[in-house]
């Protein structure tokens, strides 16, 4: 915008010097061919073909003076596209030398000059402006790797000190009750009276059946890692504006990390839904074939903010895509009556 200000004040300058110096009826002429001349340099991509039409702007200035008169425009485009040539423009303003001209020569050329390094300092400012833009992504990327890892450290210390509890509940207290199960039992071997051996008996029942309820909840207490299929529903739960349909069909022989990508993925699947579509119902699967799990998102969004979404996708699908590569998978993600994200991670 900025060259084509430039230019249509040197033109208009042009062509009030051409009419102040021979005012006839071809000027409508020579205006005309010096603004195609112009135009097509400012269109043409190739060095070559722009020589050419220099060369042939050249032989027109030999050919009659008036085109003299449009040298100026002219000298703005040589100076973008060849400045060092510029200087060689000089003995054609003294064919028919006219000082006003001349002046507007050295004019338009300062112009071009200043508007050239505007133009590179543009072009540095906006590298600069997309490399700042590309770490604040790389940082934000790893803010929330660092909350994610976070998360998941408190889940592991949170196992680790319950699988501790665990052990040390089985060591202690149940050993202690197993001892207490066979002290029943000798006693009533050494006991005659049947009221005490049923007493007994009804003591040494009470005894198994506590200890059968506390193995139990070692057994639970220490095997459970992660109840992937709870959390995603505890989620869902969260967002009582967006009905939900959840189909889960996962073995409970994940591993941790496996577990908690899928729980990472479900809640940036329900982020995005909330956030740059409005649809009313997300459907949620998550399945289990026989090589590889399945994670299907998909909502019945009807005004999907894509742009919103890729600005800040950032973050959200390059994670989905890292979860995607850690386990030898793929996703694929569509914008087509609501958004959908299908996540395919392979088994081992």
């Amino acid at each position: 915008m900025r060259k084509f200000r430039e230019k249509s004040l040197i033109i208009l300058f042009c062509l009030y010097n051409t009419y102040i110096v021979n005012a006839n009826e071809q000027l409508a002429y020579f205006f005309a061919i010096c603004v195609i001349i112009s135009l097509a340099l400012n269109l043409m991509n190739k060095n070559a073909i722009k020589a050419i039409l220099y060369v042939f702007f050249g032989i027109m200035c030999f050919s009659d003076g008036l085109f003299l008169f449009y040298l100026p425009l002219i000298l703005y485009n040589l100076y973008f596209d060849f400045p060092i040539y510029t200087l060689l423009s000089i003995p054609l303003l003294f064919m028919e030398f006219q000082l006003i001209n001349f002046l507007m020569a050295i004019v338009s050329v300062y112009i071009a000059a200043m508007t050239k390094k505007h133009l590179i300092l543009l072009d540095e400012n906006k590298v600069v402006r997309d490399e700042l833009k590309e770490e604040t992504l790389y940082l934000q990327k790893y803010n929330e790797q660092l909350k994610i890892d976070k998360e998941k450290n408190i889940h592991i210390a949170i196992l680790t000190e319950r699988n501790r509890i665990a052990r040390e509940i089985h060591d202690s207290i149940g050993h202690g009750i197993s001892s207490s199960i066979l002290q029943v039992e000798a006693l009533k071997i050494i006991s005659s009276e049947d009221k005490v051996k049923k007493n007994l008996d009804t003591l040494q029942e009470t005894l198994k059946s506590g200890m059968e309820e506390i193995r139990k909840s070692i057994h639970n207490l220490y095997n459970e890692s992660f109840d992937l299929e709870s959390q995603v529903q505890k989620l869902c739960n969260e967002i009582p504006t967006i009905d939900i349909e959840l189909t889960y069909r996962i073995e409970d022989n994940l591993g941790y990390d496996l577990k908690f990508n899928i729980l990472s993925v479900v809640k940036e699947g329900i982020t995005n839904c909330i956030k740059h579509s409005n649809a009313s119902k997300l459907k949620i699967s998550l399945l289990e074939q026989p090589k590889f799990y399945s994670i299907v998102i998909k909502d019945n969004g009807s005004d999907f903010n894509e742009k919103a979404f890729l600005s800040s996708k950032g973050i959200g699908l390059i994670s989905i895509k890292e979860i995607a590569d850690r386990h030898n998978g793929f996703v694929n993600c569509k914008f087509d009556e609501g958004f959908r994200i299908h996540l395919t991670l392979m088994k081992g």
